[in-house]
């Protein structure tokens, strides 16, 4: 008599984990292109972290597009960490750098960013630091003009855009429109760097907020009128007393106050008397010292700001 031969069995663990397998592909599929169906209109929100990267400045924007860009880089290279936690691990690439000025804490984290990230674009006033942290802007300078110092890095397709009043960078729906210095005066060794900071407003839907670099109260003069009411401010100079005057504050009229400084730092920053300002104007104010990285959220709305650590 024939015997017909045993079908095999898969023991019952390796079935229960096909069926989960299968179940599970099945299911992120069906998320996938019933989101595609019922939210097609959805859009990405605009991003703006502060990074609690120690006595400097370091702002990363996630624009609603998909587009990212750096504002200053810190004091060392701890902007990397930060860069890590926000980044998918297989993501080297940056669309763009904008440097307020070339003082060594809003410089020297940048040197580490070129190193290890494809940037496309630099955006910058050019003016020089001729102070004994220039080698962090010479090393710069030198990556960029010359691509084959360094092994690990192709620059080729990295461009240098020198900024001054007026000019606009349009991203999607954002525009960032420079509204100082009037003259660029790229090459030269101004004595107060800090009033040649770029100051960039941000402007996306009913939402607009003020990057001011290290500008001093002089610098706010100007730039008062030229911006008005906004909902943002990114206090000048870490909360110096050199800045964030009360007259600016009346024509800015800010809702939220973004500070960066360095955990019990030795310049005293922020001097109480600018905290007053800010409290006196109704300002919610916002400190990495206190809060360490701050998230600012919006859809084109009024903005959302809460602190939010990253893991590094």
């Amino acid at each position: 008599m024939h015997r017909a031969t045993p079908k095999k069995v898969f023991p019952l663990k390796m079935q229960t984990c096909l069926l989960v397998v299968t179940v599970l592909i099945l299911s992120i599929v069906l998320w996938v292109q019933t989101a595609a169906i019922v939210f097609p209109w959805q859009e990405k929100p605009l991003r703006v972290w502060m990074l609690d990267i120690g006595q400097g400045d370091a702002f990363f924007i996630e624009f609603p597009t998909g587009e990212q860009m750096l504002i200053d880089g810190g004091p060392d290279d701890f902007v990397l960490a930060k860069l890590g936690s926000l980044l998918l691990p297989w993501d080297r690439t940056l669309d763009a750098i904008l440097l307020t000025h070339p003082d060594a804490d809003h410089i020297t984290g940048l040197v580490g960013v070129l190193d290890r990230y494809d940037v496309e674009t630099i955006y910058e006033t050019g003016i020089r630091a001729h102070t004994p942290y220039d080698e962090a802007f010479v090393e710069l300078e030198t990556i960029l003009s010359d691509p084959t110092s360094l092994d690990v890095v192709e620059l080729r397709g990295t461009s240098r855009t020198i900024l001054s009043a007026g000019d606009t960078i349009e991203i999607g729906d954002v525009t960032l429109t420079i509204v100082w210095p009037d003259d660029a005066q790229a090459g030269t060794y101004p004595e107060k760097r800090n009033n040649f900071s770029l100051n960039v407003l941000l402007e996306y839907g009913e939402t607009t907020m003020l990057f001011t670099g290290d500008s001093e109260s002089l610098v706010e003069e100007s730039v008062g009128p030229r911006v008005g009411d906004i909902d943002v401010l990114k206090v000048g100079h870490h909360g110096s007393l050199t800045s964030t005057s009360w007259k600016f504050l009346q024509v800015t009229d800010p809702e939220i106050a973004l500070i960066s400084m360095g955990r019990e730092n030795t310049y005293g920053h922020p001097h109480p008397t600018i905290i007053a300002r800010l409290e006196d104007m109704g300002a919610r104010i916002f400190r990495t010292d206190l809060h360490q990285d701050v998230l600012l959220t919006s859809y084109g709305e009024e903005p959302e700001v809460h602190a939010s650590p990253l893991p590094f």
